[in-house]
């Protein structure tokens, strides 16, 4: 695996992680602003079931975010281990 492709590898996922943090950011931060609605105005029970499936998805890409970054870390510490190794000798060669 070269450089440039470890690079791309990294930066794809750190733009996922960073996504699925702002969706998440994002979402709290509009239902905490949303009036709390007692009485008629009421969220139906659909809105809650769609609200509730909607945040499953999201902390399921949580989990999957987690997951990526923790093989992520095992590639950098490999690649990072095979470098400093160097390169093996031939021993055939003298």
């Amino acid at each position: 695996m070269g450089l440039g492709t470890f690079i791309a590898m990294l930066l794809s996922f750190t733009g996922a992680a960073v996504t699925v943090i702002a969706a998440v950011t994002l979402a709290v931060g509009y239902l905490k602003r949303l009036p709390s609605r007692s009485g008629p105005g009421q969220l139906s029970q659909e809105e809650l079931d769609a609200i509730r499936a909607w945040l499953a998805e999201v902390e399921q890409r949580d989990v999957r975010v987690e997951e990526i970054e923790e093989r992520l870390d095992f590639v950098e510490r490999a690649l990072g281990r095979s470098r400093e190794a160097g390169s093996l000798r031939n021993p055939t060669e003298k």
